[in-house]
Formats: structure tokens, sequence, C-alpha cells
């Protein structure tokens, strides 16, 4: 910054003269002028970007379609260090330009899959739930280490003064200035809870598992829904371009005066029943993209396209009773009930010796000065010793504990049945409904081939003057319907190959 008056200033005394006065007035000017500039000066580096950002919020310049290379997994922003908080991950949007969506994401199922693995929030809480059961890991292996230690006490004492004179203050200073204590024996209380530590982060690798399958269960649905949405959006714009060609075709007999009135009234009814039915057909897909969008949390508002055509996804090779014995065998609920009742038995062999012996052993280095005038030095001394404890009497706290830990144990036995009979029940849903499903897409594609032919023959017949305008709009309906459940049977078919997937946890 230039200096705003050069040269030196003069030194004024006595009586101000008028070159001075002058002077004065013109630096009081010249620090008006600057004011404005260094209150630019006094803004941060930071301040030009932030309106660069604001710009650029509201004139995006995003591609139409960004697709993820199959295989390849989205960029994550990078994680926050231990310790350190981001506030802006705590903020809502607060304007309408941050929550309108901007860019489109047109996904295979297995890209669905896998940003849902990296993103989706239920995932991130399971894979913080295991860091936390490790860390209660390492924290009850740490109760088998001896610890070491250095106690410092200072105390200031000033005792009743006696009759004849002035009382003496006292100044006292005592530490331990190493103490090593080493629990030798505590009737396994130390081992038990190790044990409840592993067995909980056993229980926490399950949940990631069986929360990864759920997440992975509801992602495939969501994206059928959104293909089935796609597909009845497609029937709809079908049936009403039919329905249009044939209000033509109406129109145009009117007019050679070979057709009615009423025939114009059927094809119009027609029509806008079939746009009534595209419109709801496109609410539903706009609704299953936003759901879809949702569980794959793109940090962005965005919009999902399903790229993968509506066709089976699969075989299933095992038999109802093979499929049903695997579930049993590799799914994460049945084991980590198994880990739940290892839990309550490792509580209650805790509770048990609660109230056990416990044999402590320390040694210790000492040192105490009281600062009196003769004595200047430390006295250093050392200690080592042991202490037993056994608890006669706790008030019944231990055998409460006991009988927590043993409803604990009866109940995971309890939930164990429970989830093995929801899981024998699911597994047969979908073998049946896959079994069906799969008869449902040959008879449909049939029904397609045929409805096909016949709007075919009764356009031929209404032409050729043997026909009716009531057979072609029937045809037409015929057609639209077929090619709805040959959608449906494919994607209940895609769900029932999903959930036996899920069944024995290999989705």
């Amino acid at each position: 910054m230039q200096p705003l008056v050069k040269g030196r200033p003069q030194r004024l005394r006595g009586q101000p003269s008028l070159a001075g006065f002058h002077l004065s007035w013109g630096l009081l000017v010249n620090l008006l002028w600057a004011l404005p500039a260094l209150a630019q000066a006094e803004v941060p580096d930071s301040a030009p970007s932030l309106l660069l950002d604001s710009r650029a919020i509201r004139t995006p310049n995003l591609p139409p379609t960004l697709s993820v290379p199959p295989g390849a997994r989205p960029a994550t922003p990078p994680p926050v260090p231990q310790g350190a908080t981001k506030a802006e991950e705590l903020v809502a949007p607060q304007s309408p330009l941050e929550v309108r969506i901007e860019r489109r994401e047109g996904l295979s199922l297995q890209e669905a899959l896998e940003i849902a693995v990296a993103q989706n929030p239920a995932v991130q809480q399971a894979r913080l739930a295991v860091k936390r059961a490790e860390a209660g890991v390492a924290l009850a292996q740490a109760a088998f280490a001896p610890t070491l230690s250095t106690r410092v006490n200072y105390q200031y004492s000033e005792p009743p003064a006696p009759g004849s004179g002035p009382s003496r203050p006292s100044h006292t200073l005592s530490a331990s200035v190493l103490r090593l204590d080493y629990t030798a024996f505590d009737n396994g209380a130390r081992a038990q809870n190790l044990k409840l530590a592993e067995e909980a982060l056993r229980v926490a690798q399950l949940q990631l598992e069986q929360t990864l399958q759920t997440v992975k269960q509801a992602v495939a649905n969501a994206y059928y829904d959104l293909q089935s949405a796609d597909a009845r959006v497609a029937i709809s714009q079908a049936a009403v371009a039919s329905s249009e060609a044939t209000l033509r075709d109406a129109q145009a007999r009117e007019r050679a005066g070979v057709g009615t009135r009423f025939e114009i009234l059927q094809a119009e009814t027609e029509l806008a029943n079939n746009r009534q039915a595209l419109l709801a057909a496109q609410n539903d897909q706009q609704l299953s993209r936003r759901r879809l969008a949702e569980l794959l949390n793109f940090p962005s508002p965005t919009d999902v396209l399903a790229e993968e055509p509506v066709e089976p996804m699969g075989e299933w090779d095992l038999s109802l009773e093979e499929t049903i014995v695997a579930a049993f065998a590799k799914r994460q609920e049945l084991e980590r009930q198994r880990r739940e009742l290892e839990q309550a038995q490792a509580r209650l062999r805790l509770a048990q010796a609660s109230n056990g012996p416990q044999i402590s052993l320390f040694a210790s280095l000492d040192a105490a000065n009281d600062f009196r005038a003769d004595r200047n030095s430390f006295d250093v001394g050392y200690s080592v010793g042991a202490n037993f404890n056994l608890t006669w009497f706790d008030g019944g706290r231990a055998e409460a504990q006991a009988r927590q830990a043993e409803i604990d144990r009866q109940a995971a036995v309890s939930n164990f049945v429970g989830t093995r009979n929801e899981i024998q029940r699911s597994v047969e849903e979908a073998f049946l409904t896959l079994s069906s499903s799969r008869e449902r897409i040959e008879t449909a594609k049939v029904a397609i081939a045929s409805a096909e032919e016949s709007l075919r023959l009764a356009r031929l017949r209404l032409q050729a003057g043997v026909g009716t305008q009531t057979e072609v709009i029937n045809a037409e309906a015929a057609l639209t319907t077929a090619r709805g459940n040959l959608a449906n049977a494919v994607i209940a078919y895609n769900r029932a190959l999903t959930q036996l997937r899920r069944a024995i946890g290999s989705l």
C-alpha cells in the first residue's frame, strides 16, 4: 500500500500556522478517502472464493448424465481425523438452490450396490460400532497389565495457637515418585470382561455383515421399483400412442362418412384414461428415483436412472430344502443370537465372580519433605505390599446381576428360535414366488404375442368394415395388460431371487 502523504511530517511548535492547518486538513481528507480501501484490505483471502461458490450455485453448469464406470467406486470425502468435528456436516440446507436436483446418474444394479456400501449411513454407523467394539477389547486387555503412576501431595496446615505464643504453619510435600500396581488374582473377573468385549466385537461384526446384506436388499428392491416404474411409463406411453392412432382413425372414418360420433367419443375416452395412467406412472417413477437416491446417499441432490433392462437376473440352482439348510448355516442373525447367548453366560459368570477374593500387589518409591528450617532435603523410602479383598455382603447386587444375566440367556434362546422360524418362512415364500414368477414370465410372453396379433387383426377388420372400434379398444387394453403382466412377473422373479440370496447371506 502506498503512503497517504509522502515525505516526513514536520513538528509544529507554538500556535499552528496556516501551512500546518492545511497539512492536517489534507491528512484528514486523505484518511477519509482511504477508509474504503482499508476496509477492503482487511477482508480475508477466503472472501472471493465464497463469492465464487455462491455464483456457481446460482448458475450450475453440470453435465446431464454422469455415469460410474463398471467396477469403480464413487469418490468419497476424506475421513474426518479423530477428535475433529466438521460443523458443516450438521447444517441443513437453507436455500432452495441447495436441494434442487441438478445432475443425473445412470447406474446399473451392481454400481448402485457398490455406492450404497460406500455411502449408506446405516453401513457407516455399523462400521463405527465395530471400531468402538475393538476399542472395548483393547480396554479389557489393558486390565491384565500393571499400572505405573506418579502421585504428588502438598499440604499446608496452621495448628491452633498456644496461649503463650503464635502458631507455626507447616508445609508438607509428599510424593510417590513411582508406584506400580498389579492385580494378581480377581476370581476371573478380568477374563469374563475380556470375554464380554470379544463377544461384543463379534456381534458388531455380524451386525455389520447383516446391515450390508439388508442395505443391499433394500437397494435392489428400490432399483426394481424404479425398473417397474420405468416399464409402466413405457407401457403407458405405448398405450397413449395407440389410443391417439385409434382416435385419428375414428376421426378420418367420420369425415369419410363411414364412422360415427360415438366411435370418436369412445376413442377420446380411451385416450384420456391412458393419459391418466401415464401421469400416475410418471409420478411413481419420480418417487422411485428419489427413494433410490436416498438409499445411495449422494452428497448432492441427484436423479438416479436405471440403466439395466427389465429381464431375469439369474437362476437359482438349489432346492428348497438345500436353501433352508444353507440359510441356517450362513445367516448372520442366527450367529448373532448365539453370540448374544455367550454374552449372557459371560455376564452370569462375571456376576458370580464379583464378590470373590481379589489380590493385588504394589510397589512404590516415596519422597517427603516438611520444609523445616533445620531440614532442606527430601526423605526417600520405598514400600511394597499386597492387598486382599473379599466382599461378604453387597446387599444382593451380585445375585440381582446373576438373575438379569440368566433372563438375558433365556431371551437369547427364545430369539434364536423365532429368528430361525422367520428365516425358514422367508426362504419358503421366496422360493415359491420364484417358481411361480418363472411360469408367469413364459405365459406373459405368449399373451403379448397373442395380444399383438389380436390388435393387428382388429385394425384390419375395422378397415375392412367387418369389425368395430370396440374390438380395437379391447385389443389395445389386452395388449397393455399383457405387457404389464410380463414386467410384473420379471420384477417379482428378481425380487424373489434377491430374497433367496439374502437368505443365505450371499447378496
